[in-house]
């Protein structure tokens, strides 16, 4: 009987607790429904490809451009530096800026652009060219010199890219496709 008893005292007591904690869910749930909650989601477009082949370039595309992105954002700012420069200093003194910025810039990011794939390095030179309107060719020419650029060109040859084609977007359309997906993440500024 008294186990009985204990038994009764103990499950009148857990459904009192048990209906005070229902009463509180449904006072904060009544709360909760008086707040209007709104999410916006960004509309997402969904391409179906004709050939698989583009669809794995259109992917491989949205990748490399994410994974080059910091850098050419940072390549788009250092150039811009660089075309100033050499606008208002003599060539002595912008040749020393080039030679110690060339250094700087080796130093804090040689590891990381050697860890990039060719593929990489081949959507971030055609990213770069379409930002400046101008062929890497050119950019490092302009920024180097002319044996620089033709070592640069070889070496890039020899990996099936060549730096003095201008990029073209109808050429480039799954890269551009890819560009317009990303949309404000890619605003290289």
């Amino acid at each position: 009987m008294l186990r009985f008893s204990i038994i009764l005292l103990a499950s009148a007591l857990y459904s009192g607790a048990e209906a005070q904690a229902m009463a509180s869910m449904a006072r904060d749930s009544a709360r909760r429904s008086k707040v209007d909650t709104t999410i916006t989601l960004r509309e997402v477009e969904n391409y179906v490809f004709k050939n698989p082949k583009d669809g794995r370039e259109y992917a491989n595309d949205l990748y490399n451009i994410r994974v080059v992105l910091p850098y050419l954002r940072i390549i788009r700012h250092v150039y811009a530096e660089v075309q100033d420069q050499k606008q208002t200093d003599t060539k002595k003194q912008y040749r020393h800026y080039r030679k110690d910025l060339e250094k700087e810039m080796r130093d804090q990011f040689e590891k990381q652009v050697k860890d990039l794939t060719i593929s990489q390095g081949k959507v971030l030179f055609k990213l770069l060219g379409r930002e400046t309107k101008q062929n890497p060719y050119h950019i490092i020419k302009e920024c180097k010199n002319g044996f620089s650029a033709w070592t640069y060109q070889i070496v890039a040859k020899h990996y099936t890219y060549d730096l003095k084609e201008d990029y073209d977007p109808h050429r480039e359309w799954i890269l551009e496709m890819a560009i317009q997906y990303l949309g404000p993440e890619y605003n290289p500024n």
